[in-house]
Formats: C-alpha cells, sequence, structure tokens
C-alpha cells in the first residue's frame, strides 16, 4: 500500500483553520464525561511486576533491570498528580508532555533477561511502575515498541488526533534518548517495520491500538521479530462507549510497508543537514531532573531571555536522530520561528538553518499577535520568548517516502519538540506544545513547507513544582488555581 494521496487526505482533512468537507469524518460528542477514556490500560487476570524504585543513574552504558526502569519511568511514568475539583476524578501527569495530558501512547518492551525480568513481551504499568509479563520466549535483542490509543486522544480531539499519537511517541522518543545520551548507551528510533508483525508480537488489533514505532538499545540492528502465536489477553474496558474513526483507520493501513528495506534505503537517501553538536552553555543537571522539572507550562511572561535559550535550545532540537527514516546527520523537519524577547535578536519571522546554526529573516517585525493567532489564538503563542513551527516539505517527504513518511515526519516533530522544551527546563525557563492553523502557517512564513506541530519557549509567569519519582509522585495542590488564570486569560484573548 504505502499510498501517499491517502495521507494527503488525511492532512487536508484535519485541518484547522480551513474549510473541509466533513462529511467523511465521524459527527460525535467531544469530551463527552460520561465515555471519557481510562487513562491506563489494564489487563484482567494478569499483575505487573514492580521494577525498581530508584531512578538514579546505574553503571554507564550498561542496561540492567535498574536502568530499564529509569528509562521507562523518565520516558512515561507518573510523576505528578492532582485532585483538584477543577476536574471530576483525580488527574496524573507523566513525564513527557502530551496534548491535552490524554497520554494515549503505550510501551512494552520486548527482549531480555534483563536481570530479573525474564525474556520475553512485557506491558508497561506507568502509574504502578512496573511491567505486565504478556509473552514469553527469546527474542533479537532489546527494544520498547511504541503504541497508541486513537480513541483516548481522538475523545477531544477528533480525527485530527492521529497526529497527537506521532507527537506523543516522539516526546517519549525524546526523553529516552535524553537518558541513553547521559547513560552511554546506543539507542535507534525505527519508523519502518512490519505493522501486522508487531501488532501480533505485542498482542494488539492494529485498529483500536496502533503501533508507531520502536526503539531498540545497545544495536543498530533493525529488530527481526517473527511470532506463530496471537495473544488473546483480556484488557478491562477502555470507556463505555469506545468510537472508531475509519479516517484514521484507514490513514494508518494507507502507509502499511510491502518491502520494509526498500523504504528504508529510500529514507537513507533523504533529508536536509542537521544540527551538529552543540556545547551546553552551561552546566546542566541530571537528565533525571531535567525531565522531573519539564511540565507543559501554561502561562508565560512576555519579557526578554537570553540568547542562549534559542540557540542551544534550537540547537538541540535539531539535532540529527539516530532513525531508519532519513539520512545520517540528516532530518526531515524544516524550523521557523517567531522570535519575540530574545536578546540581541531583532524580533521578526525567521527560519532556522540547522547546518550553520543560524536565524534567516523571514521577515521582520512585532508579531506577537499574529503569532497568538496561529497557534489557535492562544496566548502562549505570543507571550513567548519564541514561537518554533517544526514543519516538513510533505511533497518531498510523501514523494518518496509514501504515507509511511507521514508518520515519520509527525514522529519527529514530536521528538524535536520533545528536544526543545527539556533543553528549555534544563536552562531554567519553560515550553509547551501547541496547536495551529495549518495554512496560515505556512503562508505567514511564505514557505511551502506544512507545520507537523508547534513549540513555545518562554519565561514562565509561575514556579512549576518538580514531578516526584516512581511511587511519590508530586502533589500539585495549586493546579486548580492555575487553571482558573489560564481560563481567564483565554477569555480575555478571545
Amino acid at each position: 500500500m504505502n499510498d501517499p494521496e491517502a495521507a494527503v487526505a488525511f492532512h487536508l482533512l484535519t485541518r484547522h483553520g480551513s474549510p473541509v468537507d466533513r462529511s467523511g469524518l465521524v459527527d460525535f460528542r467531544p469530551l463527552d464525561p460520561s465515555n471519557r477514556p481510562a487513562p491506563f490500560k489494564r489487563y484482567r487476570e494478569l499483575e505487573p511486576r514492580p521494577l525498581p524504585r530508584s531512578i538514579a543513574a546505574t553503571e554507564p552504558g550498561r542496561l540492567d533491570e535498574a536502568e530499564l526502569g529509569r528509562l521507562l519511568f523518565l520516558a512515561a511514568g507518573v510523576s505528578r498528580v492532582s485532585d483538584s475539583p477543577v476536574f471530576e476524578d483525580r488527574t496524573y501527569f507523566r513525564t513527557t508532555m502530551s496534548a491535552g495530558n490524554l497520554h494515549p501512547v503505550e510501551l512494552y518492551v520486548v527482549g531480555g533477561p534483563i536481570g530479573d525480568v525474564p525474556a520475553g513481551v512485557h506491558h508497561y504499568d506507568p502509574l504502578g511502575h512496573g511491567l505486565t509479563q504478556l509473552r514469553a520466549g527469546e527474542f533479537d535483542g532489546v527494544a520498547i515498541v511504541l503504541t497508541g490509543i486513537p480513541w483516548r486522544t481522538a475523545w477531544k480531539y477528533g480525527e485530527r488526533g492521529y497526529r497527537h499519537l506521532y507527537w506523543d511517541a516522539g516526546g517519549i522518543v525524546a526523553n529516552l534518548l535524553a537518558v541513553t545520551e547521559a547513560d552511554s548507551l546506543t539507542a535507534r528510533v525505527f519508523a519502518g517495520f512490519d505493522d501486522d508483525e508487531v501488532a501480533q508480537l505485542v498482542g494488539i488489533d492494529g485498529r483500536t491500538e496502533l503501533p508507531l514505532a520502536v526503539v531498540t538499545f545497545g544495536s543498530d540492528r533493525a529488530p527481526d521479530w517473527s511470532v506463530d502465536t496471537p495473544l488473546s489477553l483480556e484488557t478491562e474496558p477502555i470507556s463505555p462507549h469506545p468510537i472508531d474513526f475509519p479516517l484514521i483507520e484507514a490513514t494508518q493501513r494507507a502507509g502499511i510497508v510491502a518491502d520494509v528495506g526498500k523504504w528504508r534505503v529510500a529514507a537513507a537517501e533523504l533529508g536536509e543537514p542537521a544540527t551538529p553538536e552543540v556545547p551546553a552553555p552551561r552546566e546542566l543537571p541530571p537528565v533525571e531532573d531535567m525531565i522531573l522539572r519539564r511540565g507543559s507550562t501554561r502561562i508565560m511572561r512576555p519579557d526578554p531571555a537570553p540568547r542562549a535559550l534559542l540557540d542551544w535550545g534550537m540547537g538541540m532540537a535539531t539535532r540529527p536522530v539516530p532513525c531508519d527514516f532519513a539520512g545520517q546527520g540528516r532530518t526531515l523537519l524544516q524550523h521557523f520561528l517567531s522570535v519575540h524577547g530574545i536578546e540581541g535578536v531583532e524580533p521578526g519571522a525567521y527560519r532556522w538553518r540547522p547546518e550553520r546554526r543560524q536565524l534567516e529573516v523571514v521577515h521582520l517585525g512585532d508579531y506577537r499577535p499574529e503569532a497568538q493567532l496561529l497557534c489557535l489564538r492562544q496566548p502562549l503563542g505570543g507571550d513567548s520568548a519564541f514561537t518554533t513551527f517544526h514543519c516538513a516539505d510533505l511533497d518531498t517527504v510523501l514523494g518518496a517516502l509514501g504515507a509511511r513518511g507521514y508518520r515519520a515526519a509527525q514522529l519527529e516533530a514530536g521528538i524535536a519538540a520533545g528536544r526543545l522544551s527539556l533543553a528549555a527546563f534544563a536552562l531554567g525557563f519553560g515550553a509547551t506544545g501547541l496547536t495551529f492553523f495549518d495554512e496560515a502557517v505556512s503562508e505567514f512564513f511564505s514557505t511551502r513547507a506544512s507545520c507537523m506541530l508547534v513549540t513555545s519557549v518562554g519565561i514562565p509567569a509561575y514556579r512549576n513544582a518538580p514531578g516526584g519519582p516512581p511511587g511519590a509522585a508530586t502533589e500539585l495542590a495549586g493546579y486548580g488555581r492555575l487553571m482558573e488564570r489560564l481560563s481567564l486569560q483565554l477569555h480575555r484573548s478571545r
């Protein structure tokens, strides 16, 4: 299959700010509280086995049980909670960002044995910080499989939530790469694989839960998995009446690749130069502290920030990803910035040139109001020190990689946004992901590239409470008051 036209059709039908034919979209009630998806996947009659609670760094270059637990928690564990009356139920916040805090991505560990974790396939429980064994047996290498549950995000966002699956997976991958780099481990990200093979391996149907990406550890070789026996495991219902979205299913199926090896060969020739290694402007905190500090900034002060925030932040965000979907040292993305308050940089619209680590002027001016408008009129788009629009030339990407390339571009955008967010928090600032008016972004920056995701970076207007380790999540006592402030700000901006 791998039909690029299907990806183009999906992209056009899920645009914000443009007339679309809604006859192919599901008519449903978004945010229906009576049909809210459960935040965690639960298996009936199977209990998770606890992982070590410590997330301190272990021996460099060694993937043991403690390191596995550290990787999983810092990628997707629950680090903050809130019982604010603003929400009907207890609210959980994880170590990575997620659109609407809905967290549709699930993690599975394949391989082993790793310490006392037996060889096989295991599902990660982000609340209890444990592994549920689903399948026994030896497998090649060690990997984490990322899957996505469309309904968990489509409950709010409808069909556009399909994009969010890959954004959120990219944020998780950004954390995994940050930890493996800090711990001297080798990791590689795969977007090209046999969907049905991976789905059968981890026991999902490929419709209500989709394979998104694979991250391998200790080897650059592509995973080679084949199982003859399907899993038949009962899980708790995700909600009383889950809704299917045919367009999401069709777009995912359109990205199936018949010859994965040939697809990877094409991908190896693709991409623009990414940013070479860039030194940090000062000594940084341990990676676990950086990740626990991170939390989507809700309100920013429109004050100037140092040049290092932009230079190092963008440098970190646009480094090459060790992956199979672009050439070595290359990227599928282009990055455009609306700069509002960076010391030594004239306000205006710019393109970031990764190979030179420089800004290229598109047009100069104070564009805070325009940036806010581009970001669905969200104040964070204009109150930031700078707002980055992560884009991809879909004609080029889909022409070379087919519909599978659409998945890869969205995934890499999520990785770039995750890296930029971590860099901002490492330097003591804030960041958040935003959605956008699709065509308006391309028009504003005079580019044919399409926006994949937006990251707003700047100075938080409040003190962020760091997250806690496994079993000791930070209670956000003032979260309700913060959301009231945000609601008032949004009301004033409309």
